[in-house]
């Protein structure tokens, strides 16, 4: 398949505010079944998330569509009548017997479902901002696959979260041959443009199963198609993870299509220096400089659970203003004064 100058790629990101009352009412019904670790975290706004939009018509102004995936949510600022613009709920995409759900790995696998949504798209959670001017081919290759960069990682048990990678390699190795992957596909797996990641795939190339792939938290470049047929496969698992209302150790998540591509060959070679992560704790003088220079096409403000009330409205603030200096101008997806 190639992918001609006017192929649709659209963009699909999800987005929640879980300081809004209403949300919160719906979810402290159930809160008692939220165990997993990095509550707070996962569902804190910082209020930056017009700044993905004014991002998006600068530096990608070739995006056939924008699906805004929520919760019976819009930001108050939004304007729905962009013609480029399609608000998905999640009743729109999961069967009504799972719902509410709050568990971003159940939420995520059935983003196929979005009625209209272009065969090539690119996922992004809302801390994942586009830095600098992008192309498509920074998302997908002149014959149509998806970019990646192929390297391997070994699973290090420390959260609550790290069982999921188990259970999407676990699938892997019940369905490829590492060995004989690793010999078909060596030069997208080891490859100058892999850089550092190289020096952990040759560490771990010689072992009889995959231990891990390296998860780049990057906006995920998919094929629809492909989703559908990984999902269909591994059906009692996609399943299993839709039972869970919260994120759990038995999920599977959006990974999975991944490694499919990954282990099949379906992708084309990324650098992993494309986009740069950020924990807005530990590294957010960096992630405000990154912002002010455009160092990377891509970056992640990743929040932090271990940032109290305090810290977290001032990050905000800082993060606000920063962003307001890079794009002073509304984007055409904000409503007028």
């Amino acid at each position: 398949m190639v992918v001609s100058k006017n192929q649709k790629i659209d963009f699909v990101v999800s987005w929640v505010n879980g300081q809004d009352s209403k949300w919160l009412e719906k979810y402290n019904k159930y809160s008692q079944q939220d165990t997993l670790d990095e509550k707070d975290a996962r569902f804190r706004d910082y209020y930056i998330f017009k700044y993905w939009f004014r991002a998006v018509e600068k530096f990608a102004p070739w995006v056939n569509h924008i699906y805004l995936v929520t919760d019976n949510q819009i930001p108050e600022w939004l304007e729905t009548n962009n013609p480029k613009l399609t608000v998905v709920d999640h009743k729109d995409i999961i069967p009504e017997e799972y719902l509410p759900v709050f568990n971003s790995s159940a939420i995520e696998l059935n983003l196929a479902n979005i009625d209209g949504l272009s065969e090539q798209f690119v996922y992004f959670n809302d801390d994942m901002f586009i830095n600098k001017p992008v192309t498509k081919r920074d998302f997908f290759s002149k014959n149509g696959l998806p970019k990646d960069t192929a390297g391997l990682n070994a699973i290090q048990p420390h959260y609550d979260f790290d069982h999921i990678h188990v259970n999407n390699i676990r699938i892997i190795n019940e369905r490829y041959n590492a060995r004989k992957v690793l010999k078909k596909q060596f030069f997208k797996f080891i490859n100058p443009v892999n850089r550092e990641l190289n020096i952990y795939t040759i560490l771990l190339f010689f072992w009889p199963r995959f231990t891990r792939f390296f998860d780049l938290h990057y906006p995920y470049s998919l094929r629809k198609s492909e989703m559908q047929r990984v999902l269909q496969e591994n059906k009692s698992a996609y399943l299993g993870t839709m039972e869970n209302r919260f994120r759990s150790k038995e999920d599977i998540t959006v990974w999975l299509v991944r490694y499919y591509s990954l282990v099949e060959g379906k992708f084309s070679v990324r650098s992993p220096r494309v986009g740069k992560i950020y924990d807005v704790k530990k590294s957010f003088k960096e992630a405000i400089n990154d912002i002010d220079k455009s160092q990377h096409k891509l970056i992640v403000i990743n929040d932090d659970p271990a940032i109290d009330k305090k810290r977290f409205g001032e990050i905000s603030e800082k993060l606000k203003e920063t962003f307001e200096n890079k794009y002073p101008q509304k984007s055409s997806f904000e409503k007028e004064d």
